[in-house]
């Protein structure tokens, strides 16, 4: 509901101005039909009666094209609006498969520091295993960098999980 500060949309404005207008005409021709026709005095005040609801009858027309207007334009906001929101659709079906390809990516990346880890124990030198991960190392970077571009912050955290999991991999192999 408006607040009584706030200006009538133009659509309320325009039916309750017509609901106005029909509504004196109903009231005179109402006065009109309730005056008793025994005197010339009340003859003419039937007739005032009618000619009063006659303009306001005449008054209808101008009314009722305002409110069709308002109809026209209230409709074209609801085309804009809907037109809106089909684009925002649009940018969220994007972005929420441009979110899963990061999701997937770094469910991959994920899975090779795991493997990486597995293989640890089967490296035949520490120097092996730190060639390995140089490779991860650059793609979890480059990914991250995507996801914190794109603002996907949760995969860039993710990733940032996974690349601290490489550096301690890394401490522990380089040693002191």
């Amino acid at each position: 509901m408006a607040r009584s500060s706030e200006p009538l949309p133009a659509l309320v404005l325009a039916a309750q101005q017509l609901e106005d207008e029909l509504r004196r005409c109903e009231e005179a021709a109402a006065e009109a039909a309730r005056i008793r026709l025994n005197s010339e005095k009340h003859f003419e005040k039937a007739a005032r009666a009618l000619k009063t609801a006659d303009e306001h009858r005449e008054g209808l027309g101008p009314k009722l094209n305002a409110l069709l207007a308002a109809i026209h334009g209230a409709r074209e906001r609801a085309e804009a609006a809907a037109a809106r929101m089909e684009a925002r659709a649009g940018e969220i079906q994007a972005r929420m498969e441009r979110l899963k390809a990061f999701q997937a990516k770094a469910g991959e990346i994920a899975a090779a520091v795991r493997e990486a880890t597995v293989s640890a124990k089967e490296a035949k030198s520490a120097r092996e295993l730190l060639d390995r991960l140089i490779p991860l190392e650059e793609r979890i970077a480059a990914a991250q960098q995507e996801a914190r571009a794109d603002e996907f912050d949760d995969v860039a955290h993710d990733l940032a999980a996974l690349k601290e999991m490489i550096a301690s991999m890394r401490r522990k192999l380089e040693g002191p």
